[in-house]
């Protein structure tokens, strides 16, 4: 064995203790951000034609006296209204760049 090649522990926060740190159960801290991140995962995006569903269906919530239910439908529609509009100016671009470039 060569005497030379004795190993040194590093006594960094990539080396030893960094290793230690690894080695240590999560933090109260780190617990609560990991159970709160998968306790409640984010809806998935609604594209235009289920976000006015949705608006309808709180439009039909007015009816049985919700009072804020007539705003949520408000905004909603408006969202996916402005969704509908953003997506048929896209759908004329890629028409009119297909014109130009005398594509099928």
């Amino acid at each position: 064995m060569d005497a030379r090649n004795i190993s040194k522990p590093q006594w960094t926060s990539n080396g030893l203790l960094g290793l230690l740190r690894a080695s240590l159960p999560p933090s109260e801290r780190a617990r609560a951000v990991a159970t709160h991140v998968n306790a409640n995962p984010p809806p998935e995006r609604l594209d235009s034609d289920e976000l006015a569903e949705v608006a309808s269906a709180w439009r039909d919530r007015t009816s049985f006296g919700d009072l804020g239910a007539e705003s949520v439908a408000q905004a909603l529609e408006m969202v996916a209204r402005r969704r509908a509009e953003k997506q048929n100016r896209i759908q004329a671009m890629g028409k009119r760049l297909s014109d130009l470039m005398r594509l099928p």
